[in-house]
């Protein structure tokens, strides 16, 4: 089998926590966009939120692209 299709099992677990945290960005936004249409005053909690999901997502993102990287599992 060529070298980029080999199973990786810790690529498809790091994809798997890039997913979860591309999720739970989503779900914040989705979150926030409701208490904005219900008029809630303190949409802005969410902000803070937001802003370490998606740092936390870019960490994730850039895990799994050095490990494709240094193990040579991507995608051919």
């Amino acid at each position: 089998m060529p070298k980029g299709r080999t199973f990786c099992a810790e690529k498809v677990r790091l994809e798997g926590e890039f997913l979860k945290a591309i999720h739970e960005l989503i779900a914040l936004h989705a979150q926030q966009t409701q208490a904005v249409i219900d008029e809630d005053p303190e949409f802005s909690r969410f902000d803070l939120l937001i802003h370490s999901a998606g740092e936390h997502k870019d960490r994730t993102k850039y895990i799994l692209m050095a490990h494709i990287e240094a193990h040579g599992c991507g995608e051919a």
